[in-house]
């Protein structure tokens, strides 16, 4: 079969990780749940471990993701995104449709109430005040900003910016917030125009070399004494990680960077760090896949059998990311200075 012929192939190109999950996600049947998660998580003998986490060589990583990252990220956003609203629905918290890394405060917390400790602890964040006029960068399907009209009752002054057309049609059909569907990167703003800007899980999908001009031009876009909160996950190391093409699986085009860039990139464009605090996505992960399995049946009549499989490999694949120390998830308040 094609899929057993790609694997040395892709093994040799990008990584036995990668080969692995790409594997899975072709595999003629629907891939066994306990197994699948198995699989990917466990722990592996130092050999080939080795392989795993040091292939490519370090001179290679760069060459290799920037041959991976040559897709567009705007077509990458609308393939992991523009899937289908119902099935995001099976899966996801049923209050929100939060699509980013929940607080779970006990282990038997389940997921809406979990999503709601997140949703509460962003809005202290944010602090939104009346009149205030607030701007979501990459609103997915706009749990955040139901949140934030729940606490001001004012709809009007609440904007989100998206890439991807579902996105857009369910915020236009059920939320009624004023959302475009326009790339926040690339986008002009105007100055002084916004009292608080934020993204939750949208900024990962900025590359590197980005992240300069746009930082500079949100700062334009806050009035003085206006803050810009960030919910996301980045890199714990400055260098690429052996499986680093296995993010372009599930985001083509995107690249995070590492905590330290970040740190230094928000006061280089001259915001002042308030707040900054690390999260785990772990148990989030495990709830996703647990809520997919759970709604097997209706998932693979909303989507074909590699999607499904895909997203079952998603999740343990980021579980994995996460537990081996090489991404966290942050949440920064920069403010910038009234002066």
């Amino acid at each position: 079969m094609l899929r057993h012929a790609l694997f040395p192939v892709e093994a040799a190109a990008y990584g036995v990780s990668y080969a692995f999950l790409q594997h899975c996600i072709r595999s003629p049947q629907p891939l066994d749940p306990e197994w699948t998660w198995h699989a990917i998580t466990r722990e592996m003998p130092r050999g080939t471990d080795w392989i795993r986490t040091q292939w490519p060589l370090k001179p290679l990583r760069k060459l290799v993701i920037h041959a991976k990252m040559k897709q567009d990220h705007v077509l990458g956003i609308s393939a992991h995104y523009d899937v289908s609203n119902d099935f995001y629905k099976l899966w996801l918290d049923r209050k929100y449709m939060f699509y980013t890394c929940a607080d779970f405060h006990t282990p038997n917390d389940t997921l809406e109430e979990a999503q709601q400790h997140k949703a509460d602890f962003i809005l202290k964040l944010i602090d939104p005040q009346p009149g205030e006029k607030i701007m979501e960068l990459g609103c997915g399907w706009g749990p955040m900003l139901k949140r934030l009209y729940e606490a001001t009752g004012e709809r009007e002054n609440l904007f989100g910016l998206t890439l991807s057309k579902e996105q857009k049609a369910y915020n236009d059909e059920h939320n009624h917030f004023n959302v475009d569907f326009d790339n926040f990167i690339t986008r002009q703003y105007p100055r002084e125009a916004f009292d608080k800007i934020y993204s939750i899980g949208a900024w990962e999908h900025v590359r590197q070399h980005e992240i300069p001009q746009l930082l500079a031009k949100l700062y334009a876009a806050l009035k003085p004494g206006g803050r810009l909160v960030q919910h996301f996950f980045c890199r714990t190391a400055d260098s690429y990680m052996g499986p680093v093409a296995c993010s372009q699986i599930y985001f083509p085009g995107s690249m995070g960077s590492s905590y330290r860039f970040h740190a230094r990139a928000w006061e280089d464009a001259g915001f002042r760090i308030t707040h900054r605090s690390i999260h785990d996505y772990r148990p989030t992960l495990r709830a996703w896949f647990d809520r997919m399995v759970e709604h097997k049946d209706e998932a693979l009549r909303l989507v074909d059998l590699q999607t499904y499989n895909r997203y079952l490999t998603f999740f343990p694949s980021s579980w994995r990311y996460f537990n081996d120390n090489w991404g966290m998830v942050t949440r920064w308040v920069l403010e910038k200075p009234k002066a």
